[in-house]
């Protein structure tokens, strides 16, 4: 069918009955890109998790660290010195954070996030796949005409 220039598909023979009204081929389309997504995210922690190098992070790690780096600060007005630094690089080597997430660690920020981080990449959990960004681009794609 051709409107304005452009041609638009119609799906009219298989519509599934499915409160939306969506033709078979659009929900395979949106069941193949979502499983491809959740591929995707599941090979992305695989592999993080065989880079990961040391032990892993949990609250207690990060809480330990940031009272070591506490009492440094304390002790030097409140500022990144090089003691401060010895700690942050400790915690990279160790557990395999990266330097931005040690230093919000020593400085209790964020923590919960790094941890739930690196407990999915532990126990390979994969990230959640965004399904309403799924839809929009299948309907973009077929431009179902009702």
């Amino acid at each position: 069918m051709k409107e304005n220039g452009r041609v638009r598909s119609v799906f009219v023979s298989e519509v599934v009955d499915d409160g939306w009204h969506l033709p078979k081929e659009a929900l395979r389309e949106i069941e193949f890109r979502y499983e491809r997504a959740r591929n995707r995210e599941y090979a992305e922690v695989c592999r993080r998790r065989e880079q990961h190098r040391g032990d892993w992070l949990t609250d207690k790690v990060a809480k330990k660290y940031a009272v070591k780096a506490w009492v440094w600060r304390v002790l030097n007005d409140n500022q990144y010195t090089g003691k401060v630094r010895k700690i942050g690089e400790e915690l990279q080597t160790r557990y395999g954070v990266t330097e931005l997430e040690a230093i919000n660690i020593l400085f209790e920020r964020n923590v919960s996030d790094y941890v739930n981080k690196y407990y999915r990449i532990k126990n390979l959990i994969p990230r959640n796949v965004a399904m309403n960004e799924i839809y929009e681009a299948v309907m973009e794609d077929y431009r179902v005409v009702g």
